[in-house]
């Protein structure tokens, strides 16, 4: 609500990340709302065992929100394991682990997880990291 008694159905705010993998192959922009910096974007850090081994913390924009500059994204190596929920992506060439996205058209459909650590000047020590449970699926 406003001041004057008036709900605020603006938009929430935003901001556009740049990203890329090591060499360069891949490199995307990244809508996000909201922003990194902002007290209610919540950072997740997957306990799964591809995560934890790559050390992602992700952010999840819809998929219309994730805009590649350089490259595409079919053309990453994909990898996916156990159930084959999830396709993990990364550059062939450098071996970045810049994104993962879901499989399954009914579990968390058109929103890509992108590794904010592959995005240019993010404070990762700001962000508001919380523990998803990629165990158990």
């Amino acid at each position: 609500m406003s001041s004057a008694g008036i709900a605020d159905t603006s938009d929430p705010p935003s901001a556009i990340y740049t990203g890329s993998c090591h060499c360069g192959s891949f490199t995307y922009t990244v809508q996000q709302s909201p922003p990194l910096d902002h007290p209610s974007c919540e950072v997740k850090e997957c306990n799964c065992s591809m995560c934890a081994r790559n050390g992602y913390l992700f952010i999840t924009p819809a998929e219309k929100n994730v805009k590649f500059t350089n490259g595409e994204k079919d053309e990453f190596k994909k990898y996916t394991f156990g159930k084959h929920i999830f396709a993990h992506y990364f550059c062939g060439t450098c071996g970045v682990s810049c994104m993962a996205q879901s499989l399954d058209p009914n579990l968390w459909a058109d929103i890509v997880a992108v590794n904010v650590r592959t995005l240019q000047d993010v404070d990762l020590k700001s962000l508001n990291v919380k523990l998803a449970d990629g165990k158990r699926l």
